[in-house]
């Protein structure tokens, strides 16, 4: 009787403290609980999407998304604010060992999807057609009039906006084109895509940076808002301007890597268990995510795209 009632005076002890060490944590599992992912933000629509549909299926499952830059996205998982992050690469050497030093042995990366770098022109823009090496030249400054891309084209300055000073896709632009220097005197970081859209539409001479999952949905109300702003730019292969095939960012032809500026979409988790990050991680590289993906406009890594070809004789 004694030690029972010692006991009992212990638990209430112990339920009383107000110090959350002594509080019992409840572990999430990977349908229930709450975690923090961290994405680049020029992923949210198609993030968000799947998050919607997660939570309905799930209705204990609270994800906690922090949309931000690829570098800040990156760096939350390897602080441990974060258990994903949601970008635009796989992790470098560095930060895998980052994660085993910090005894994260099981971090991996999955691939989910296809997505691109879009550029996009005032909607009154006359100049929509761009060479793979007139985009290098832009971004790098030696191209930095209009009337350098087009002789027809009147002396204006090309203003080019994009996302975030530490954005995935001037990385990835970066990397592609083979820039190695700081971009031209030209370029300016807003803070999201939605704000690159709203200035490329005030602005003629300005040209946008963005990722297409912003604008690759018809069937989205914000995507066909944003539609009525702005144009989508050609992108040329070769360095040549006319009797030459040109590509649009849409699906078929990011899923063919027939338009140049493709990009690979992962989740990157440090879950060293099978928690909520690994059932998200599932359902995303799962066939409801993948379907998901297809039905935004983008292009998943495991359901089929069709592309069909029509020949006129």
């Amino acid at each position: 009787m004694i030690r029972t009632t010692s006991l009992c005076v212990i638990l209430s002890m112990l339920v009383a403290c107000g110090g959350t060490e002594n509080k019992v944590q409840e572990v999430d599992t990977s349908s229930s609980g709450s975690i923090t992912i961290s994405c680049d933000e020029s992923l949210k629509p198609i993030i968000e999407a799947e998050e919607a549909v997660f939570e309905q299926l799930y209705p204990k499952a609270d994800l906690n998304i922090v949309y931000t830059s690829e570098v800040d996205a990156m760096k939350m998982v390897l602080q441990d604010s974060a258990r994903l992050a949601i970008i635009t690469r796989t992790m470098t050497k560095a930060e895998e060992d980052e994660l085993k030093s910090q005894k994260i042995s099981r971090s991996r990366s999955t691939k989910i999807a296809l997505d691109a770098i879009g550029f996009i022109l005032h909607p009154q823009s006359k100049d929509t057609l761009f060479t793979v090496d007139q985009i290098k030249g832009i971004l790098d400054g030696s191209i930095s009039n209009w009337n350098q891309v087009n002789p027809k084209s009147t002396s204006r300055p090309i203003q080019v906006v994009f996302d975030s000073p530490k954005s995935g896709a001037i990385r990835m632009l970066k990397d592609s084109l083979g820039i190695s220097s700081d971009l031209g005197k030209n370029c300016y970081a807003l803070k999201t895509n939605p704000e690159v859209i709203n200035h490329v539409e005030q602005n003629p001479n300005s040209i946008g940076i963005i990722g297409v999952s912003w604008i690759s949905d018809p069937d989205d109300t914000l995507v066909r808002y944003f539609m009525k702003k702005i144009k989508v730019a050609d992108i040329q292969p070769k360095n040549e301007r006319v009797k030459a095939i040109t590509w649009k960012p849409i699906q078929g032809n990011i899923h063919l890597r027939q338009y140049p500026f493709w990009r690979e979409v992962y989740m990157v988790s440090r879950e060293a268990r099978t928690g909520l990050g690994t059932g998200f991680v599932a359902f995303v590289s799962g066939d409801q995510g993948q379907r998901i993906i297809l039905k935004a406009g983008l292009v998943p890594t495991k359901a089929p795209v069709r592309t069909v070809e029509i020949k006129t004789e």
